[in-house]
């Protein structure tokens, strides 16, 4: 694939980008408005080889956007933005986090996540990214019509201290335009954080939803990433959504998050 400086190559036919050739700690601004381009455009990147501190990834994920942080999430002590994320499960009953895009239910939800391992598992633990731009462009023209002007409702759920999350619902277009690509993508996320379709029945709100969360998972939409120390990952969440793969047993996989802020979700 061609860029001016940045070495890239596709992992799937549209979704995840491998970039390498630079190091995220002396990138140069023109490289960071090109990895900005990619990443939204193929919905993830990969760096490999990328073994920074924490100070470095925040100083890098402050060029993209103003940092954020989840509300209700655990704050590390140190570093404010930096959301340590442990997890682990058993073999028989592994934690339940479907496919969803970070932070939805507030009015400016992240642009950008990034993830930087700090101790992984001998197997498994795998993430799965699902490009959104590929959902609205297989819908039909009679049901893309259907959606403009709809907004559907997002809400706290399954965080840590969930008291601490905004008590009120937000409402964001359920096709939203990605202003560093002018494409449209669905913006939805798992069922229990995106519960109802203003204006809609009950009954035809949970259908609509059921039918566009399971349409937005097609597998040839998806890059399924497999771990390795020092790989620095960064997605947009406004054209993908992305999942945990718990099968490492109770082993524990630690990663170091850091997201930034992005704008009011927009449908034109």
């Amino acid at each position: 694939m061609k860029t001016k400086s940045l070495n890239a190559e596709l992992l799937t036919g549209q979704t995840g980008v491998r970039i390498t050739g630079v190091n995220i700690s002396e990138i140069r601004e023109d490289q960071v408005l090109e990895l900005k381009q990619l990443v939204s455009e193929y919905c993830v990147g990969v760096f490999p080889d990328q073994s920074l501190s924490p100070d470095e990834q925040l100083r890098f994920v402050e060029r993209l956007d103003p940092l954020t942080f989840t509300p209700g999430e655990q704050r590390h002590s140190q570093w404010r933005h930096l959301n340590v994320v442990s997890l682990s499960s058993t073999s028989t009953l592994p934690p339940i986090n479907g496919f969803h895009t970070d932070t939805s239910f507030v009015p400016r939800p992240p642009s950008y996540t990034t993830l930087l391992p700090k101790k992984l598992s001998s197997h498994g633990g795998d993430t799965v990214f699902v490009n959104q731009y590929m959902a609205y462009e297989a819908l039909s023209p009679v049901m893309q019509r259907m959606l403009r002007g709809l907004r559907f409702r997002h809400n706290a759920a399954q965080l840590k201290n969930l008291d601490e999350a905004p008590n009120e619902p937000v409402w964001h277009p359920a096709v939203r335009m990605h202003p560093i690509t002018g494409r449209k993508a669905i913006y939805i996320t798992q069922p229990n954080r995106c519960s109802e379709v203003e204006g809609m029945k009950p009954k035809e709100s949970k259908h609509l939803l059921e039918f566009l969360y399971a349409h937005c998972q097609h597998i040839y939409a998806m890059y399924r990433h497999r771990w390795q120390p020092n790989d620095f990952v960064i997605w947009d969440n406004r054209c993908s959504m992305h999942t945990g793969v718990f099968d490492h047993g109770d082993e524990e996989r630690i990663m170091h998050r850091v997201m930034c802020q992005g704008e009011e979700p927009y449908e034109s």
